[in-house]
């Protein structure tokens, strides 16, 4: 009897790891879909109320950042979410103000009003702390007809709030109007849905894990933006190449 327990205890500790490792996997994909969809419903409901068309939604083209992230999660964000805490202003409570980082474990970036260049964030009722940003990134040149610092809305969301990883791919993930070409094709982009950060049609699932500097890639610069990209690309799994 003995020695079948001892056996039962070393296949134990040789399977149990696995088995959680599974679990948190299991846990996490499902929490990112939820939260997914939920935002997603969210937009479609505004589409009602305003335009089918979000390339005709007004952004103000004046003031800060952070005023125009405010103006933009208030018009049409917050009145379609079931949201518990509403951070408006810069503020250092965690839920309000969370910093993460990327694959690599180094800072990167902050989620919250932090100061008049960041954007402004929320927290649902499900726990997920969501930051909207309006005019993260800023490539176009001043007089084009298209302008990316008013017109780029990047959402990113951390699935477990201050308490987990905070990583990139880990807990914290990013999503964006109309992918890649809401920024790379300006007004001509299909900004009519969220899709995952950066992510492009045109491209296969191994390029979200290559050596691009924004890759769901340990070596990877920015690591982690396109992990989202890639769960999608791979049907919602993780596929083989995800770096856990």
């Amino acid at each position: 009897m003995l020695i079948t327990l001892g056996i039962i205890g070393i296949v134990a500790a040789m399977t149990l790891p696995a088995l959680i490792a599974n679990h948190r996997k299991q846990v996490t994909l499902t929490k990112v879909k939820q939260t997914y969809n939920v935002l997603s419903n969210a937009l479609e409901r505004a589409k009602v109320d305003y335009d089918t068309e979000v390339n005709n939604w007004y952004v103000p083209t004046e003031g800060t950042q952070l005023e125009k992230s405010k103006f933009f999660a208030e018009t049409y964000m917050l009145p379609y979410l079931q949201v518990s805490t509403y951070c408006k202003e810069r503020s250092t409570n965690p839920y309000c103000l969370i910093t993460y980082t990327h694959l690599k474990g180094e800072e990167y970036e902050v989620l919250g009003p932090s100061n008049s260049g960041s954007g402004v964030s929320f927290v649902l009722n499900s726990g997920v702390v969501v930051g909207v940003t309006v005019g993260a990134i800023s490539t176009t040149n001043p007089g084009d007809p298209y302008d990316e610092t008013i017109s780029r809305i990047k959402i990113t969301f951390d699935i477990d709030g201050p308490q987990g990883y905070n990583k990139k791919g880990y807990d914290v993930f990013m999503i964006e109007l109309g992918g890649a070409d809401g920024p790379r094709i300006g007004n001509r982009a299909d900004r009519n849905k969220f899709l995952p950060y950066l992510y492009d049609a045109s491209k296969d699932c191994d390029y979200y894990v290559s050596d691009n500097n924004h890759a769901c890639n340990n070596n990877a610069t920015y690591g982690g933006s396109m992990c989202l990209a890639y769960i999608v690309c791979n049907g919602w799994d993780f596929g083989d190449k995800y770096p856990w």
